[in-house]
């Protein structure tokens, strides 16, 4: 909410046609897998399952701590291969915005996820922009453009990102819609509530759905809906990312499974004798199969030379 106070500022002294730096952010929020995340979180809670903790019973309050963590936003960096989602965004301008609308917006989300598997939170950043009006230049000067990120990938600042766990994750299906909204209001910690309302759906169940129906279904498609409140000024750090150990990271390994048809068209190859597309990896496999059927035949066939009595094979 440091945003309020430079709106202010703006409304105070900035003369007609003076430029504000920046000039205008966007917030991105994106569907994210993060299993040893949640893992790890979970695992604080059930620290409060204990009956006989130093022979006291923390299960009465194991409710609460569960209530608490997963409320909490996590601020730090993140790998982006745990995006299984594009980002959507909330553009604001800092030239135009009121006070008003800084105090509660909301956010609609309609994602398109990438990958099978379990989706167990939301990821954010944001982006600035450093764009003055052309009232804003001497004569003469010419235009320029100045971003900043604060996505996973790009250079990290000291602002990182943030991810907002569920408590329950969603499983969901490449391909499939994740469609809702995410919902924010000031409260008196200077800081936000954050609430969502989210439902999985099929691609062409998602284009029949108007947001009026969405609306209902969203009340009543427990199955399938996530609901969650996050309190952003009860955030936690975690610093536990430095960075990838390599480029050949796959998805499988954060359990995460791409469709058929896009995993084969990875990295394809001419098609082989069976006339399907051969992927690198798949190549790699035969040659190393095929080497040890050669050594397998070759020595079976000196020691068939060698031999003296047919009997001996």
């Amino acid at each position: 909410r440091m945003l309020e106070s430079f709106i202010y500022a703006r409304d105070k002294f900035l003369r007609p046609g003076g430029a504000m730096m920046p000039s205008a952010g966007t917030i991105h929020l994106a569907p994210l897998s993060d299993a040893a995340l949640w893992n790890e979180t979970i695992t604080k809670a059930r620290f409060w399952q204990q009956n006989d903790f130093y022979s006291v019973d923390l299960n009465p309050y194991f409710a609460p701590a569960f209530e608490e963590y997963f409320s909490s936003p996590i601020v730090g960096c993140f790998s982006p291969t745990t995006l299984i989602g594009d980002s959507v965004v909330h553009e604001v301008d800092f030239h135009t915005v009121t006070m008003a609308e800084l105090k509660e917006f909301t956010i609609p989300i309609e994602w398109e996820i990438k990958y099978t598997g379990l989706m167990h939170g939301v990821a954010g950043w944001f982006d600035l922009a450093f764009v003055p009006p052309v009232s804003s230049l001497h004569p003469g000067t010419q235009p320029s453009a100045t971003y900043m990120s604060t996505s996973p990938q790009s250079t990290a600042t000291h602002w990182q990102q943030v991810r907002m766990l569920l408590k329950q994750p969603l499983a969901v299906n490449a391909g499939q819609i994740v469609r809702g909204s995410i919902f924010m209001k000031v409260n008196d910690q200077r800081s936000y509530d954050i609430s969502a309302k989210l439902i999985a759906l099929d691609a062409e169940e998602s284009a029949l759905v108007s947001n009026e129906m969405l609306a209902t279904m969203l009340d009543t498609q427990k199955s399938r809906v996530r609901t969650a409140l996050w309190y952003l000024h009860e955030q936690i750090y975690n610093y536990a990312y430095v960075g990838e150990p390599s480029d050949m990271v796959r998805p499988e390994a954060a359990n995460l499974y791409l469709p058929v048809d896009s995993l084969l068209a990875e990295s394809a190859l001419p098609a082989g004798p069976q006339g399907y597309a051969r992927t690198q990896n798949i190549s790699s496999v035969e040659a190393v199969g095929s080497s040890l059927t050669d050594f397998v035949v070759n020595a079976a066939r000196n020691t068939m030379e060698s031999s003296n009595s047919p009997m001996e094979h």
